[in-house]
């Protein structure tokens, strides 16, 4: 993104300081931005002087699924994806800008039975969330610490048990309209699939259903904002391999408009689905899948609630016991 920078005469040395907030006072995204600067002679004589710098922005609002990158380990504007292994280790995989992830951060500890759920910045300290829950149906929700690896004692606090009754859990992003991300659960018996608003207090508030009976659907994902309305979205794939999208409304409900059919026998040989956030640099949300071989498959977002052709990104991820 560019900004310029304006002001009133100035004698001798020029700086130029930015609070990484917009003309309205918001914090702006994390990500690269690139200032343009120019100066003119107060007596018109003479051309203007341009000059121009790119500044990282680190300490913005939170960008989904964007935890660290490959340089500073510090959130960069482009979506990363969490790894999990058979022996318990939690790892990023920062997102590289042009569609592919970088070295791993990784934690070991954990449990291997977790379900990791990347999450948005709930408690509004303008860093994603990590929710985890465990064998025992806890689900925590842990604050992740800028620049350092997933381990155990980050700080976290209880959200409750009885969350081992859902085989779905997934964030689409803030599909209700109050800014805050919230949670998408199925019940794993009955199928009916539920709302877990997030709230300004750092928690969530108790579930809503929505719907009644999802069971035909092998995958639900949440996946951000796929047309660029500024709600989350789901994907959602029938044990047919059609996919399908329900798009947030933003109603404070937090429901879906009716299903859209994307694709027919789309992804059978996937055995995970992701949406990663924008990790090609386009400003459009992207998804990752593995196939049962281990390779890694990218399809790009294109802004208006669908996806390209799949990319071919990586090999060997089959070690990995869940991807998200």
């Amino acid at each position: 993104m560019v900004r310029t920078l304006s002001g009133g005469e100035v004698e001798g040395n020029l700086t130029a300081r930015w609070d990484t907030r917009d003309s309205k006072g918001a914090l702006v995204p994390n990500g690269t931005y690139t200032f343009k600067l120019t100066a003119r002679p107060a007596d018109d004589s003479g051309s203007a002087l341009t000059v121009s710098r790119t500044v990282p922005v680190s300490v913005g609002a939170a960008v989904r699924h964007d935890f660290i990158n490959g340089g500073t380990w510090a959130p960069d504007g482009t979506g990363d994806v969490l790894t999990l292994s058979s022996s318990g280790v939690i790892s990023y995989r920062p997102g590289n800008g042009t569609g592919a992830f970088g070295k791993a951060m990784s934690a070991s500890g954990w449990p291997s039975s977790v379900t990791p759920v990347p999450f948005g910045d709930l408690n509004g300290d303008r860093r994603n969330d990590i929710l985890v829950r465990f064998s025992s149906g806890e689900l925590r929700v842990y604050r992740t610490m800028l620049g350092q690896a997933f381990i155990t004692s980050t700080p976290h606090t209880s959200l409750g048990k009885g969350w081992n009754q859902y085989d779905v859990l997934t964030s689409p992003g803030d599909v209700s309209g109050d800014g805050r991300p919230d949670l998408i659960a199925r019940n794993s018996s009955t199928g009916a699939v539920y709302l877990c608003k997030g709230t300004s207090s750092g928690k969530l508030v108790s579930r809503v259903k929505l719907y009644d009976n999802w069971k035909t659907y092998k995958k639900i994902v949440g996946v951000g904002d796929l047309n660029g309305d500024g709600i989350g979205d789901l994907i959602a794939q029938d044990k047919s391999n059609n996919l399908y999208r329900y798009t947030g409304t933003g109603t404070g409900t937090g429901t879906f408009k009716a299903r859209v059919k994307l694709f027919s026998a789309w992804g059978g040989s996937y055995n995970a689905i992701a949406g990663v956030g924008d990790i090609t640099g386009d400003g459009k949300a992207d998804i990752i899948s593995r196939d049962t071989s281990g390779n890694l498959w990218r399809n790009n977002g294109n802004g208006k609630g669908s996806f390209g052709s799949r990319a071919k990104i990586a090999t060997g991820w089959q070690a990995y016991k869940g991807v998200f």
